[in-house]
């Protein structure tokens, strides 16, 4: 992402750094979820499947 770009985003977003920082598989197996099925569906966009263990 260009610097100007995320110069923007973080203008408006203070929890941006979190955001990119997230590890979702983590997260999900760490809330009792199976392990996830992530899957990208564009090019800014990805989908999570999850199953309550």
């Amino acid at each position: 992402m260009p610097p100007y770009v995320l110069t923007l985003l973080k203008s408006t977003e203070p929890y941006l750094d979190q955001y990119f920082a997230l590890d979702l598989e983590q997260a999900l197996i760490g809330a009792g979820f199976e392990q996830p099925t992530i899957a990208p569906n564009s090019p800014r966009h990805r989908t999570a499947i999850a199953k309550v263990k």
